[in-house]
């Protein structure tokens, strides 16, 4: 893994210094006060409406990866939770390979095509939750709970959604058309001639089952279902925060349950957002400043702000997740050293039936 080093302290930096002025902009007092006096009995119930949503993110990778394999969403759901522990407790976002890899172990399919459709997720994840922010900003801001905010931070948050809306937008195309126009994948591989003579005929291997991971967005039917399939994902996450919003007293911020509603569906889209920003694991430092400062921007307490985002994000995120993916990892008689092995991972194991067929690695 040497060479993601410089990831790895790239993302260290960012997270430590994210971190270290998130402190130093509060009181402290105030913050271990506004701990102290929350109410942890939604806790639990946050956890479980938690899991479900990890239930539904199977099923919609279910639905991605039927073109290339019938897989019962019982056998996906304990993948699903071991990447997303591997997420965060690995650099880099690894535990998007490792949950690629892993799928490939259990089920004999290609990594990189397994892969391809992880990356089709994340994509409809972005665009989900741009949607969420499309909805709820505009009526936030007709209803005043932005005034506070000064102009310049208003024309930064248009420029920032402007450039996320082209990026998503970008892949979201880059890939329809990988997977529904052979002429334009084919010309795609022409750019992968710049490999040296040596490993290249392996790379186009690889491309070329990723390319078939990516089949699934070879009509507009199957976008709209893979939005479809996103939406009771990100609900549920955000149910999760609306909850704790009133744990945290977030909701005596507000005048109507509405509001509040609106404030959340705001919330689960930046602060997730947020975590396409190198950190050091997990999201931990981005999520936790964007989380604050957009709650501060509709009012909300500094402190009050930064206690909720903490606990939100470390003790119900973070945390059971870990736990039972490293649970369920250890009842498979596998690591996670063993899975974020960068040779077992990008292995050379690819699917039947594509150009350039590669033998298919032991498990």
């Amino acid at each position: 893994m040497t060479s993601m080093n410089w990831q790895f302290w790239l993302g260290a930096g960012i997270s430590l210094a994210l971190l270290l002025i998130l402190l130093y902009q509060v009181d402290m007092g105030e913050l271990w006060h506004s701990l102290q006096e929350a109410d942890y009995g939604l806790l639990a119930p946050s956890i479980g409406i938690y899991f479900v949503a990890v239930l539904f993110r199977a099923v919609r990778w279910k639905y991605l990866l039927t073109p290339i394999a019938a897989i019962p969403v019982r056998r996906l759901y304990p993948v699903v939770v071991i990447g997303y522990m591997a997420n965060n407790l690995l650099p880099v976002r690894l535990g998007e390979i490792v949950r690629s890899h892993y799928l490939a172990r259990r089920e004999d399919l290609s990594t990189s095509s397994a892969l391809a459709t992880v990356a089709v997720e994340r994509v409809y994840d972005g665009i989900t939750l741009l949607a969420f922010a499309a909805v709820s900003a505009p009526f936030l801001l007709l209803l005043g709970e932005f005034d506070g905010l000064a102009e310049t931070s208003r024309s930064l948050g248009v420029v920032s959604i402007i450039l996320t809306v082209s990026a998503f937008a970008t892949l979201l195309v880059f890939f329809t058309l990988l997977g529904s126009s052979a002429a334009f994948a084919v010309r795609v591989e022409g750019w992968l001639n710049i490999v040296p003579p040596g490993p290249r005929p392996n790379v186009k291997r690889l491309y070329w089952t990723f390319v078939q991971g990516l089949s699934v967005l070879n009509s507009p039917s199957n976008h709209l279902g893979l939005f479809i399939y996103s939406l009771p994902v990100w609900f549920l996450e955000g149910a999760m925060y609306f909850l704790l919003a009133y744990s945290f007293g977030i909701d005596d911020y507000f005048s109507s349950v509405w509001k509040l509603l609106l404030v959340v569906l705001l919330l689960t889209a930046t602060s997730n957002l947020a975590t396409a920003i190198p950190s050091f694991v997990g999201g931990i430092g981005p999520f936790e400043a964007v989380a604050q400062r957009t709650l501060i921007a509709v009012g909300v307490g500094g402190e009050v702000a930064l206690a909720y985002s903490g606990f939100l994000h470390l003790v119900a995120l973070w945390l059971p997740v870990n736990v039972v993916g490293l649970v369920l990892l250890w009842r498979s008689n596998l690591s996670l050293r063993q899975m974020a092995d960068t040779k077992a991972v990008t292995g050379p194991k690819t699917a039947p039936g594509l150009a350039g067929e590669a033998a298919a690695e032991d498990d």
